[in-house]
């Protein structure tokens, strides 16, 4: 009997690993991303213009919020940003996208885990907004062996408790999906404590921070969603999802170093080394720098079993 489309069903002309696919939905899956880019830019420049906009309003009117429409504007503060690097992230996923409602089931799981889990057990168990402030070394290893190593943790038991099993989760671009949106909500939950926590002060620079801190968690968690992947999809060592984790828990911890404060539901210590600016800047520069490595993985990822596939039966 011959292999199938995997989209359509129809006989299958070409074997990408163990995936098949017709001539048509190869073709497709292969020129998306190609188009990807003009999509980014606008996604982008919305996020600047988003950021803009809030910058001059907060100059203009200098809006003094407190209780419930200071949460509803940390909400919305959070979430537009989380909406754009989550649909960044799902458009990775070119040969067969996830299930959108899965992927939002896990951003809200995310969001939950985060809300509920880490901000109390950094900031009311662990204390690290006090204790992490003695020294310049004290904050660096603290932010990736506290805070990183908590953060990205969490995301991990939020994909391996969840959608791990799935038949969906079959490919290596299904981790970095999933966790993406795992990161993507537990964005949200910070960075509504931090707007919530911190009493509205400044927007405009809030809204810088909220939009790279979404880029940030979201980068980091795919590192985890990746070596997730590939330990479901071949045979790992046991070392594998530690040095996963602690990988995404070093540049997590590195990027609240560089942005000059350590940030849990709103508690801020003024940075050591860097500006406030520069620092944010710097954070801005790695999470970026992940995210294009990110992208060219994937763009590997698919490449090289589509270069070396050989037709399947017609």
């Amino acid at each position: 009997m011959p292999d199938r489309c995997r989209v359509c069903g129809q006989p299958a002309a070409h074997a990408v690993g163990t995936h098949h696919y017709c001539d048509e939905h190869l073709e497709r899956a292969t020129r998306r991303l190609g188009s990807l880019w003009q999509v980014d830019l606008l996604s982008v420049g919305l996020l600047v213009g988003i950021v803009v906009v809030v910058y001059a309003l907060d100059a203009l009117l200098k809006p003094r919020l407190e209780g419930v429409p200071l949460a509803i504007a940390g909400l919305l503060l959070a979430l537009v940003p989380a909406a754009v690097w989550l649909s960044f992230f799902y458009r990775r996923d070119r040969r067969e996208p996830e299930p959108r409602v899965m992927v939002l089931g896990v951003a809200v799981l995310g969001a939950l885990v985060g809300s509920a889990v880490v901000i109390p057990l950094l900031r009311d168990v662990l204390d690290v907004g006090t204790r992490l402030t003695d020294s310049p070394l004290t904050f660096l290893i603290g932010s990736i062996l506290v805070v990183g190593v908590v953060q990205e943790f969490a995301k991990y038991l939020t994909i391996r408790l969840s959608v791990y099993q799935s038949d969906e989760f079959d490919e290596r671009a299904d981790g970095i999906v999933y966790a993406s949106a795992a990161g993507v909500g537990m964005a949200v939950a910070l960075n509504v404590a931090f707007v919530v926590e911190s009493g509205g002060v400044d927007f405009g620079s809030a809204a810088i921070r909220i939009v790279v801190t979404s880029l940030a968690q979201a980068s980091f968690a795919a590192i985890v969603g990746y070596f997730l992947a590939r330990q479901k999809l071949e045979p790992r060592p046991l070392w594998w999802m530690p040095l996963g984790i602690m990988i995404a828990a070093t540049l997590n911890g590195l990027f609240t170093f560089l942005r000059g404060t350590v940030t849990v539901g709103g508690i801020d210590t003024s940075g050591f080394n860097f500006g406030p600016w520069i620092g944010l800047a710097l954070a801005a520069a790695l999470a970026l720098g992940v995210t294009i490595g990110l992208t060219a993985l994937i763009r590997r990822e698919f490449a090289a079993p589509v270069a070396g596939a050989e037709p399947g039966p017609a």
